[in-house]
């Protein structure tokens, strides 16, 4: 292996551990600042939510989700203060099929990374 494909090979390898260390630690991170939310249909009419408040950087976020079961878990976005979760009975977010909504506080940080939403 010549000199040039061995640096090629120790920077790809550097980079690659350094993504992991950055993955890893993003969900440690936002653990405690932040969480994720967890939807239990208990009327089993609704498909999808639409998801508003503020993100684990303080920015207003809003997210239309698709619940395709009683148990759904939106991960990848995280949630603090008081968020408002709005119930559909399609899977668009269409107002036209709008079935309720509720108000939900997400502490900033806890033991786990889900905080339960209930139609």
């Amino acid at each position: 292996m010549n000199l040039r494909k061995k640096v090629a090979t120790t920077a790809a390898a550097a980079g690659l551990a350094f993504a992991g260390v950055l993955g890893s630690a993003g969900q440690s991170f936002a653990a405690s600042n932040g969480q994720q939310i967890h939807f239990h249909d208990s009327s089993t009419v609704v498909y999808s939510i639409r998801i508003q408040g503020y993100n684990q950087n303080g920015q207003a976020a809003s997210g239309c989700f698709q619940t395709p079961s009683k148990d759904t878990w939106v991960g990848g976005w995280w949630w603090k203060g008081e968020v408002n979760v709005t119930f559909y009975k399609n899977n668009s977010c269409s107002f036209a099929t709008y079935y309720g909504e509720t108000n939900a506080w997400v502490p900033t940080s806890q033991s786990g990374d889900w905080v339960s939403v209930y139609s």
